[in-house]
């Protein structure tokens, strides 16, 4: 089995190259361009097996259009999520005489001294393979669809009872809908122990990517609601009213029995379509996603898994997840700094995320008007003890149709007064990095960026387009 070891943190990257300090704990996405045996590796199920983590994903043709290309199977493992082997495609389900068609994201359970991985194919039918090892070699679990679901999810609970989940966003298990549904598993983990049962209500509207974790005795269901990660949170890991075993007295379900929808986790994630898992892993919270068109030279279908930590709040929901990427500008300024796409904006008025032709790649917000604005939550801009100066980047095009544009940046409130205003000249129509000093700046703050430029009434021009921000933060 050929296998590549990637090392990132903050001791930088292995692989035969070096990458300066991060001030992330980790660099993302996990496999990068450069690697020996690079893949695609989209839709991360991360689990957590003999003290090691181990990422399954789908793999993602590299000249993919859409997604029905897709085949096979990638497995990745860390001892301390710094340290990555890629063991590569470990499985190819079409080699079964049974599995044919569209093979999106998988999912592996261990139980009773095998691991068992479950893979999508034909887009809805669930197969399994089994191996001693959790990354293979891998052999048929079974001959035939072990049910029908789209994105499975296994999980199996503190008991030792396994159950499975998904959605019906792509296939009616019950009444047409787009809703979170959860079955038992029987103990050889290859057959259904009873009905499906709905789990999240009408109005959720699930696209896709369901899974599960428990934390605190909490089941919590995360999955995608439109461009961003929705989660739950309830009591049992079947919340609903058909479920005999449905608490009584319930905290987290809804007075329906259902579980309870809580919010979004991220950040409107435009790049790559929403698809997720996490661990506890060294008693820290990981949550897994994936990149598109930001990374790897990527696209909507072609995707990087990536990994960021996961925090909640005293009474157990999830604080806003923060998407980092390595900085990809080697020019000083970006030693050390945090680096913020422009698209992972929060909330936003007035703007539109879009493809961009820029080096350095990603998505460009664009369409912007003046006093369009868009909100990054959760932004740390460090401790800065001696209140030192802060650096602040702009990376920005502008052919200068319209007159004396700028970008002032707030904290915390659209009506605060601005803290810096960059003004924005002509780029010869190519990208160009702004920067300015942000006095006074500490802590945690609500980051909300306006764009500001007179247009020709008559021109129905749009102002500069924006690819990212990037800060240095003062600890």
């Amino acid at each position: 089995m050929n296998q590549a070891i990637r090392t990132i943190g903050l001791a930088g990257v292995g692989i035969g190259i070096a990458l300066a300090p991060h001030v992330q704990a980790q660099n993302n996405p996990i496999l990068k361009q450069e690697d020996p045996g690079f893949v695609y590796a989209a839709d991360p199920a991360a689990e957590v097996f003999n003290g090691k983590v181990y990422v399954y994903c789908s793999r993602d043709q590299p000249d993919a259009k859409g997604y029905s290309g897709m085949q096979d199977y990638v497995v990745l493992e860390s001892p301390d999520m710094k340290t990555w082997i890629n063991h590569g495609v470990v499985l190819k389900p079409r080699e079964y005489s049974w599995a044919d068609g569209q093979m999106n994201a998988p999912d592996c359970a261990y139980k009773d001294g095998w691991y068992y991985l479950y893979f999508p194919y034909d887009k809805t039918y669930v197969g399994v393979a089994k191996s001693r090892s959790p990354a293979g070699p891998w052999e048929e679990a079974v001959t035939d669809k072990i049910t029908t679901i789209f994105d499975p999810t296994v999980f199996v609970d503190d008991d030792g009872q396994a159950y499975i989940y998904g959605t019906d966003s792509k296939v009616n298990v019950g009444p047409e809908g787009k809703e979170i549904w959860g079955a038992k598993l029987k103990d050889n983990m290859v057959e259904l122990d009873g009905p499906w049962y709905r789990l999240s209500g009408l109005k959720d509207k699930i696209s896709e990517g369901v899974t599960i974790f428990k934390r605190d005795g909490i089941y919590y269901f995360m999955a995608r609601v439109g461009n961003k990660t929705g989660y739950w949170m309830a009591d049992n890991p079947l919340p609903s009213p058909d479920n005999p075993d449905n608490p009584k007295q319930a905290t987290h379900n809804t007075k329906d029995g259902y579980a309870n929808f809580i919010g979004f986790m991220s950040r409107a994630q435009n790049d790559a379509p929403c698809h997720m898992s996490a661990i506890e892993f060294n008693n820290q919270w990981y949550y897994f996603y994936h990149r598109g068109v930001s990374v790897n030279n990527g696209s909507y279908n072609k995707r990087s898994a990536s990994f960021d930590k996961l925090e909640f709040n005293e009474d157990g929901t999830i604080q806003t997840v923060q998407f980092t990427l390595e900085t990809v500008d080697t020019s000083d300024h970006g030693k050390g700094s945090v680096h913020l796409d422009a698209a992972d904006f929060s909330e936003s008025h007035k703007v539109l995320a879009a493809t961009n032709l820029d080096k350095d790649g990603g998505l460009q917000l664009q369409e912007l008007f003046d006093g369009s604005w868009a909100k990054y939550e959760h932004v740390d801009f460090g401790e800065n003890p001696d209140n030192q100066p802060i650096p602040f980047f702009v990376r920005a095009y502008s052919d200068r149709r319209a007159n004396e544009q700028a970008i002032e940046i707030r904290l915390d409130s659209l009506d605060s007064e601005p803290i810096a205003i960059i003004p924005i000249t002509d780029t010869k129509k190519e990208y160009q990095t702004f920067s300015t000093m942000l006095e006074n700046v500490k802590g945690k703050h609500t980051l909300y960026v306006t764009f500001k430029g007179e247009v020709p009434r008559k021109a129905r021009l749009c102002l500069m387009t924006i690819n990212w921000f990037e800060y240095t933060p003062a600890n």
